[in-house]
């Protein structure tokens, strides 16, 4: 979700392509470390760098599309990878998926239970959105708001607003590829489904949900929309409808989230204490 914060809250660009990458980092770690016997970090790390040269790639593609065609090609594009996830037998085990995959060791320290996992997971997180957080400062950051705002007037500039696009695409690629090896370290086991362009719609959705042109927006809409469905789940069959429902609704009254819908009350008051702090300066010059 990160990643789609880069790309959709700081360059503009719609994308579901998410789960499909997260696939590549998920596979190419579960094909490393079981079948290479390679140890879990080095595998780790070999396919963000693998996952990061496929989205560069890839980006180099699907950018000569722009606006809506570049997110309908993104769709096609996952929809391709799961395809090929769920047939190619020889290598990703089709839809048996592959198993026994070993749990993240980090020499000095090996994950071995949910509380293992989810302290070093934490940190990752955290050290991922220091890095989206500094890279909104950095004049890579602004080249790519400025190609979001206005594409003509960034290249008046002298930026290169296509790369910008394919270095941002990358970018998120490589937070999806990371996300997706951690997920089969974590799970031991993946199969084709967690990589459908359906999953894709969420994250978007958790980005949108939070604040699409905020980086703590991104934590606070991962976390609502995997703790609020196992939350309704005691309406059963109905749980699907709320929460839809839910969604749309915070969609309609936030278009800009919920971090969005905080900024704009935090300005209100900001304009509110001004007009008023002006007012008693006008009474007591008066």
């Amino acid at each position: 979700v990160l990643g789609l914060c880069v790309m959709l809250g700081m360059g503009g660009q719609v994308t579901f392509s998410t789960a499909g990458l997260m696939g590549i980092g998920a596979y190419a770690t579960a094909i490393l470390t079981t079948r290479f016997a390679l140890p879990t970090l080095p595998a780790l790390l070999i396919a963000v760098v693998l996952g990061s040269i496929f989205s560069f790639v890839v980006g180099l593609a699907l950018f000569r599309l722009k606006g809506s065609y570049f997110s309908f090609a993104s769709i096609g594009f996952t929809t391709l990878l799961y395809t090929i996830f769920s047939n190619w037998m020889d290598v990703t085990g089709g839809p048996d998926g592959i198993s026994r995959i070993p749990k993240l060791d980090l020499y000095l320290f090996q994950c071995e239970n949910y509380y293992d996992y989810f302290r070093v997971y934490f940190i990752v997180a955290i050290l991922c959105f220091l890095v989206v957080l500094r890279m909104r400062h950095t004049s890579f950051g602004r080249a790519l708001a400025s190609v979001r705002d206005n594409e003509i007037a960034a290249r008046s500039f002298g930026i290169n607003a296509y790369m910008t696009k394919v270095y941002s695409f990358t970018i998120a690629g490589v937070f999806a590829c990371l996300a997706g090896a951690m997920y089969a370290l974590h799970a031991n086991y993946i199969s084709p489904e967690p990589f459908k362009y359906d999953q894709s719609a969420i994250y978007l959705i958790m980005v949108m949900l939070g604040g699409v042109d905020s980086t703590l927006g991104a934590f606070i809409g991962s976390m609502l929309l995997t703790i609020l469905p196992e939350k309704m789940r005691f309406l059963e069959s109905y749980y699907k409808l709320v929460y839809g429902v839910g969604v749309i609704i915070l969609m309609v009254f936030m278009p800009m989230g919920i971090m969005g819908f905080v900024s704009f009350v935090k300005n209100k008051i900001r304009i509110f204490c001004k007009r008023k702090k002006a007012a008693k300066a006008g009474t007591e010059v008066a």
